[in-house]
């Protein structure tokens, strides 16, 4: 099998996956959502660590502390939580690098550097912190049109970029980073986040599609067709700028560490941070503007 096809396929059983989650679990109770968030959360921890230790000594504990206690503090705490778990992972690594000692030649030594913690705090954040947001998104700002934007936008661009650059990319974006990537493909996927934005904004701004469904308000962000569509339009192009910042990223960090792909669970896209790389970085940015359009009463119901 072709790696094209196997990526075809592999994507195809993704998506089948995500929209059952969000199209049919989600309506019968929100929270089937934060399992696959948080299988996701730690899957993806899992590799950066893994990935991490290549180079470093990435310290375990407050990784594993912060997956443990993040979920129970959001569900009781909602975004305070999310804070506070991280607050007191970083305490934790913090404490471990300072007093955790190893044998040297004639005396003991620290067992970690300033290395290993910078790669412990960065999967705390990266994609700890990040991914935590989601949960956030899926039950108060924004709800489902949040959730699409941020997971359908980065997914059409990367789709249209792999697309477009594979087929007729011949200039180089930024081969030091990653050699694939080409200005053709950059374009391609800038027109296949904003297709993914339209076709969002048809299905709540004007067709209603999700109205009535169970446990999915139908926010709109504004009530003129001619203020909502600019708004639609300029957060395609943030979230398309996210995504290739994000990609750029995992790119980087992969060629330090010097590994094709972060893991192999899904044939022909690598591991779960090969897929959350773009999504991670637009997490932020949809959750800040529905956080803010919540907060200042700027949604319409």
């Amino acid at each position: 099998m072709s790696e094209g096809l196997k990526r075809f396929i592999t994507g195809v059983v993704l998506l089948g996956i995500l929209f059952f989650f969000l199209l049919y679990l989600r309506t019968l109770a929100i929270w089937t959502v934060d399992i696959l968030v948080m299988a996701f959360l730690g899957v993806g921890m899992f590799e950066m660590y893994r990935a991490t230790k290549l180079q470093q000594k990435p310290i375990i504990a407050p990784l594993v502390t912060f997956f443990v206690i993040v979920y129970p503090l959001w569900w009781f705490l909602r975004d305070i939580g999310v804070l506070i778990a991280l607050s007191l992972s970083i305490i934790e690594a913090l404490t471990i690098f300072t007093f955790a000692l190893t044998d040297g030649e004639d005396k003991k030594v620290q067992k970690y550097d300033l290395h290993d913690l910078g790669v412990t705090l960065l999967t705390l954040i990266y994609p700890g912190l990040f991914v935590a947001m989601f949960m956030s998104v899926n039950y108060h700002a924004g709800d489902l049109l949040a959730i699409l934007m941020m997971l359908i936008v980065p997914l059409m661009d990367d789709a249209c970029a792999y697309f477009v650059g594979s087929k007729f990319g011949k200039h180089k974006l930024i081969p030091a980073i990653s050699p694939k990537k080409s200005v053709e493909g950059l374009f391609g996927g800038i027109a296949g986040g904003i297709l993914a934005q339209a076709i969002i904004f048809l299905l709540f701004e004007v067709f209603g599609v999700f109205s009535g469904w169970n446990n999915v308000l139908v926010p709109s962000i504004s009530d003129k067709l001619y203020v909502s569509i600019p708004i639609y339009m300029v957060l395609a192009l943030i979230l398309v700028a996210a995504d290739f910042a994000g990609d750029l990223v995992a790119s980087r960090i992969k060629r330090i560490v010097g590994i094709k792909d972060y893991g192999k669970i899904f044939p022909g896209h690598g591991g779960v941070m090969d897929r959350l790389d773009s999504l991670i970085f637009a997490m932020p940015v949809v959750y800040v503007f529905f956080t803010f359009c919540r907060e200042f009463g700027l949604l319409y119901q």
